[in-house]
């Protein structure tokens, strides 16, 4: 094993696609998929980027939590769930990435200590005795939210990553689009039931002394052989893993040693080194190293390398068999070329609108011509990329990726948006934002919570938040670095005066409170809140306003027109109704009993104190 040159390879794998790099290190730590403290110890959020150095007894929480419930000790278990939440809190000495408070540490010290399982417990003890649709629909709600991003985002997010860091390693070009992967592939159900069978053999293992550190380097290539071939069966990739690493998993365990130094560097800089360096080059350096096993894996021909067979991961396809493959392409590409009318920029006020702030009058043709040209040189870029090689062949994958030339629109991010669209977009945001805090205020207070000051289901900062990074921020789009750090300071910004204002107004009333949170101002915001604005106004503008945009250009105008006019009354009304009976209560404005840190009471004495358990 080289380990040297695979350093060097990964570093220049990072030179060559930094800020992605950074982005997709950036989105793992925020799902928990890696490069968290959190990972060291977390059975069921096995995704392991550094050797294991905790001790192991919390490995068989989980189980002896269910294991009290199976036989009716319901006050054991919760008695357990407490005395591990309080050990997490005893050995939580990181001050970058605390467990104390906060998304992150709230959705995986819900495994980690149990209180998942009272959790659902609870649920279905609600749904049972109430037997209330209004009981049961926000419960069921938010127990599907939860089990779809942990399986269907967080799990297969690691699929996703070491797709684009095999890419990355072979190709000049790494579009944003791969983040979609599971999608495009059409592979989405298997990926997730992939990584379900593997963390459940990593589960059972745990409850082992050898098995929780040994299976860990076991399983340790499943995410990158699915990446390589999607189609392969749950057992087969986790079989032909443990083949391949048969031998290797000391090396492994060394490989993870040598970066002990940069996992000291990014302690003491809080977390930026790793960040902007040490993150990106550990990633880069595990995708090398899967491709060492892999290759060792074909020369010795182990049972299961045939199914390794994305060749073009490795190496580039022939010009003559992209030209045949993407024959469509290189003709539509010869076509614009041909018919393709520069058009001057549009002057005036509808262009200043579309230029500095990305808005679309209706019937605004110079704006509308302008664009089409640029998209045409967008388009015919991408063509050149494909058929030049600089991007990965989607349709020679062993599971294709569909590719229409035109469909490449759907994430164009340079476009203006019309302002129905826009309306549109603000009322979609502020609903996603309801349904992604209620859902964890469900995994972290163990009870539904109708978040934010508005009694409907929308949070309006999401709203905000996301049409002001679409209008104010629109001549940064072509510079995502700067797009990224403008979007944490306007929506820092947004954050901090929102919380002002409406303390300021409701007599000293908080409805959140950063408190305990690493790198927060008064309470007001946070650096982990900060991050997820900066990450979610990348995926804003490059990925989910631009497919908004072409679903909801689909509708009829008028029609829209008149839906986003009846939303518009109707978030009035809840406004001026909100302004004098403002929404509160325990999990909204209640933060001494709806706190997260592990010495407030807990939400479930909270409602047995108040008679809500009997």
């Amino acid at each position: 094993m080289d380990r040297k040159g695979m350093k060097v390879a990964a570093k220049k794998a990072q030179r060559q696609h930094y800020w992605i790099i950074v982005a997709i290190c950036l989105f793992a730590s925020v799902f928990g998929v890696a490069y968290t403290s959190s990972t060291l110890s977390v059975s069921t959020n096995i995704s392991i980027s550094t050797p294991q150095t905790e001790d192991s007894t919390q490995s068989n929480d989980m189980y002896d939590v269910l294991q009290d419930l199976a036989v009716g000790n319901e006050n054991d278990a919760r008695e357990k769930v407490k005395q591990n939440q309080e050990q997490i809190v005893n050995n939580d000495t990181d001050a970058t990435f605390g467990r104390r408070r906060g998304v992150i540490a709230s959705l995986l010290n819900s495994f980690a200590s149990g209180s998942m399982v009272i959790a659902v417990a609870d649920a279905i003890n609600s749904v049972t005795h109430n037997g209330g649709v209004s009981i049961a629909v926000p419960v069921i709600l938010s127990l599907a939210v939860y089990i779809f991003v942990w399986l269907f985002i967080q799990e297969t997010y690691r699929i996703v990553m070491a797709r684009m860091l095999l890419e990355g390693r072979s190709y000049n070009k790494l579009p944003a689009s791969r983040f979609f992967y599971p999608i495009h592939t059409r592979k989405w159900p298997r990926m997730a039931w992939t990584m379900f069978v593997e963390n459940v053999f990593l589960f059972l293992w745990s409850l082992t002394i050898v098995g929780f550190f040994i299976k860990q380097y076991s399983y340790r290539m499943v995410p990158y052989i699915v990446a390589e071939n999607p189609n392969i069966e749950a057992l087969d990739a986790i079989r032909l893993s443990r083949r391949m690493m048969k031998g290797h998993k000391w090396e492994c365990f060394v490989a993870d040693c040598s970066f002990l130094g940069w996992y000291l560097l990014n302690l003491i800089t809080f977390g930026l080194s790793g960040i902007f360096y040490s993150n990106g080059y550990n990633a880069a350096f595990f995708a090398e190293y899967y491709v060492y096993v892999r290759s060792m894996a074909k020369t010795t021909g182990i049972a299961g390398s045939e199914m390794l067979n994305d060749e073009y991961l490795y190496f580039k396809a022939d010009p003559q068999t992209l030209h045949t493959t993407y024959a469509d392409v290189a003709q539509s590409v010869a076509q614009l070329e041909q018919n393709l009318v520069p058009a001057p920029k549009p002057h005036g006020f509808t262009g200043f609108l579309s230029e500095w702030l990305g808005i679309r009058i209706l019937h605004a043709s110079a704006v509308n011509r302008y664009e089409e040209y640029r998209e045409n040189l967008h388009q015919m870029q991408i063509g050149e990329n494909i058929l030049n090689g600089s991007i990965y062949p989607g349709r020679l994958a062993p599971a294709p990726m569909p590719f229409k030339f035109r469909e490449s629109r759907t994430i164009s991010a340079g476009r203006s948006y019309s302002l129905v669209n826009l309306i549109m977009m603000f009322f979609i945001f502020c609903f996603v934002g309801w349904v992604w805090e209620v859902s964890l205020a469900f995994i972290s207070e163990d009870m539904f919570v109708n978040r934010g000051t508005l009694h409907g289901p929308w949070l309006p900062i999401y709203g905000t938040g996301g049409v002001i990074i679409l209008v104010l921020l629109k001549k940064l789009r072509e510079k995502p670095a700067l797009e990224f750090v403008a979007a944490m300071v306007l929506c820092g910004c947004l954050e901090y005066f929102s919380s002002w204002y409406l303390e300021m107004t409701h007599d000293g009333q908080r409805w959140w409170d950063y408190t305990g949170y690493f790198l927060n101002i008064n309470g007001r915001i946070c650096a982990e809140g900060l991050l997820t604005f900066g990450l979610g106004g990348l995926a804003i503008v490059y990925l989910l306003a631009p497919a908004l945009d072409n679903l909801l250009s689909r509708i009829d105008a008028r029609k829209l027109g008149i839906v986003a006019a009846v939303l518009l009354v109707l978030y009035c009304a809840d406004q001026v109704y909100s302004a004098q009976h403002p929404n509160v209560g325990a999990g909204i404005t209640d933060y001494k009993g709806s706190d997260t840190s592990l010495e407030a009471p807990t939400p479930y004495e909270i409602r047995k104190r108040s008679g809500g358990l009997s």
